[in-house]
């Protein structure tokens, strides 16, 4: 091996290729080579050292997490740094000249291939090391949620989420504007006058976005809902999963992830159905003519009394007439039930059991349709053997 290495005629290495030196291309290409390479050991080792000293400061080990979060971008910008290396090695050609010529005034306008170098490292270094400051926000984000989560604490889990994202915000906004002051040599200060003086028509192209913003900190300082609460506007119904800045997302019963915009849940009505005590549930039932007077007031008595035998049934109960159709006449049933329901019970389930404690009342006393009639355009069908379909309504 010694002898191989004496063979070598080391002053080969000083003749150049293209202008430029092979022992300074060999050097770039080793480099390049060695960064491929050890980048993601490198990476995953830095990593794994700084989230051995999170641990220190949280109390369970959030090690992996981190990882996760910050070995790509710092990979990435671990590259970037050892390229950059690489590329200075080549001295010849990066001295070289890209342009180079005379203005009308006589002033010299040089830029060589090391400046073009310089801009584009420098913007992918920025680039990258915003993008890991951005998931370290996001790893000291997850702690805190959660820390909330475990403390069952709903101010912070609300809160949380918009600072994040209000946090990623800033940042970006600073990183773009050290890339136009350092890669693009904008001047700052008289970018952020003019976007001042320009602030009135930003504000005018984006008010929505601004009512949302300000829907946003509305319900978070004056709470008409928490995250968790079930709500309901018009005919929207569903569960808080996330309060963002420019929108609320709701899961409704059916699963379906409902976005809503800040500024619609504060200025319109809205229920938060988990702050109430009861619901009342209403049923309707068509009744035949021809049954007597006492017959129905024994119905109404028995119905009363079957609901308030009926499990977690409270009240108010109520059972009145409700107009009169041709062929039918409408008894209105309502009642109450406890929010929320006790463990193991379902309102589909205590619905039914309702339901069918009033079909058995009224069939006892014949106050059912003995035919099948269409209640809505009074058509008289053939004989059926089930009675109407009855029609339960929740509010």
């Amino acid at each position: 091996m010694n002898f191989a290495l004496l063979a070598i005629n080391w002053q080969n290495l000083e003749s150049k290729i293209g202008g430029e030196k092979i022992s300074n291309i060999l050097w770039c290409a080793g480099i390049i080579v060695a960064t491929l390479l050890a980048k993601k050991t490198l990476a995953r080792f830095i990593a794994r050292g700084i989230s051995s000293v999170t641990n220190r400061f949280t109390d369970k080990k959030h090690g992996n997490t981190f990882c996760q979060l910050i070995q790509s971008p710092l990979e990435s910008l671990l590259q970037v740094g050892f390229f950059y290396i690489a590329i200075n090695q080549l001295n010849g050609l990066l001295n070289s000249f890209l342009l180079h010529r005379m203005n009308d005034k006589h002033e010299e306008l040089a830029i060589r291939l090391s400046d073009l170098v310089d801009h584009i490292f420098l913007f992918l270094a920025i680039l990258f090391a915003t993008i890991a400051l951005s998931r370290i926000l996001d790893f000291i984000f997850h702690v805190q949620l959660d820390d909330a989560n475990e403390r069952e604490n709903k101010e912070r889990q609300q809160l949380l989420p918009i600072l994040k994202d209000v946090l990623k915000v800033v940042l970006w906004t600073i990183g773009g504007f050290w890339v136009l002051g350092t890669v693009f040599h904008v001047n700052i200060p008289a970018l952020i006058t003019g976007l001042g003086i320009g602030g009135v028509a930003i504000a005018l192209a984006a008010k929505e976005s601004i009512e949302n913003l300000f829907g946003a900190f509305t319900i978070l300082t004056d709470k008409p809902f928490q995250v968790g609460d079930t709500v309901k506007l018009g005919n929207v119904e569903g569960t808080v999963e996330r309060i963002g800045f420019r929108s609320t997302r709701l899961r409704s019963p059916d699963g379906s992830a409902i976005t809503i915009p800040n500024k619609k849940l504060v200025y319109e009505n809205l229920e938060n159905l988990t702050n109430r005590y009861s619901r009342k549930v209403k049923l309707n039932v068509s009744l035949r003519y021809g049954i007597s007077f006492p017959t129905l007031q024994t119905s109404v008595k028995d119905i009363r009394s079957s609901l308030q035998n009926t499990l977690y049934v409270t009240e108010p109960i109520e059972v009145v007439t409700d107009g009169f159709g041709e062929n039918v006449f409408q008894l209105i049933i309502s009642y109450s039930l406890p929010v929320p329901l006790p463990q193991g019970a379902t309102l589909n389930d205590i619905k039914h059991q309702v339901n069918m404690g009033v079909y058995n009342v009224l069939a006892k006393h014949n106050a059912l349709p003995a035919t099948g009639v269409d209640v809505s355009t009074g058509i008289v069908n053939e004989v059926l053997d089930e009675p109407i379909t009855e029609s339960n309504q929740e509010e």
